[in-house]
């Protein structure tokens, strides 16, 4: 097999994990589906820098967390608006633009409406705990793994996961709360 199939072959395996790795960073599909085109096309330009000794996932992993903080910061340096400046349009006010902070009253909780809680307050976490978290709970990549893609020893590993939790689970409850109260 020549080397660029055996490299197209290693993608197409990873490519599920990939994208629900990309969903759960992102939020959303489009988002998810870009960054893992990215990510590939990073892989297919980047080839000759992979080890074959080490596992391919948590390369490609790496890729795709790396593509994501940087799209991130290059969009917070990019798309601030001051609440200080007059709203876009003359004949609206901040407040009637900008979403309350009033939860919507809610009877009961589907498995739809929890599934999007628990993605809501996942991405409420800073990226470190909400990549250690996707990592390990969803994912379920094993530590040493986790080590290569975050780039951090596995203590930080453990550590990021264990506080990753507490902070989702606050984030979570909070939710949880809000819908009561509404």
């Amino acid at each position: 097999m020549e080397s660029s199939e055996a490299f197209s072959e290693l993608i197409r395996r990873c490519a599920d994990k990939a994208f629900n790795f990309a969903l759960r960073l992102s939020g959303n599909e489009q988002d998810a589906h870009d960054l893992v085109q990215e990510a590939f096309s990073r892989a297919f330009e980047h080839q000759d820098s992979y080890d074959p000794r080490r596992p391919f996932d948590a390369w490609l992993h790496r890729i795709l967390r790396n593509i994501y903080l940087d799209e991130v910061r290059r969009y917070g340096h990019t798309h601030s608006v001051s609440l200080d400046a007059p709203a876009p349009s003359e004949d609206t006010s901040w407040d009637e633009i900008l979403p309350g902070k009033d939860p919507e009253p809610i009877e009961g909780l589907t498995k739809e409406e929890m599934e999007r809680m628990v993605q809501e307050a996942l991405l409420s976490l800073p990226i470190h705990y909400r990549t250690a978290i996707t990592l390990c709970d969803i994912e379920g990549v094993p530590y040493d793994k986790m080590g290569e893609i975050m780039d951090v020893p596995i203590g930080t590993v453990r550590s990021r996961i264990h506080q990753g939790r507490v902070l989702m689970r606050k984030a979570f409850e909070e939710l949880m709360d809000g819908r009561k109260k509404g």
